[in-house]
């Protein structure tokens, strides 16, 4: 996976929806630092949180992992 860019987009999702990093860690059941290290860089989620950041965000899987927005070929 694109470590870096995954925590790029989780970050602007995040900001975009007015959500704090201690927020979005309180609802995922992880500590503030996890989130910090999944956008940052340092850390990449597991699957089972990408599939629930997907579904709390409202986007696609293929953004989230790749960045593209578009779904269908």
């Amino acid at each position: 996976m694109q470590t870096e860019k995954i925590g790029q987009r989780i970050k602007y999702l995040r900001m975009r929806n007015g959500i704090t990093q201690k927020e979005l860690a309180e609802t995922l059941y992880v500590s503030e630092s996890t989130v910090s290290g999944w956008e940052r860089g340092r850390a990449e989620p597991s699957i089972d949180f990408i599939v629930r950041l997907t579904a709390l965000f409202q986007t696609s899987l293929n953004y989230l992992i790749i960045g593209n927005k578009r779904t269908t070929p």
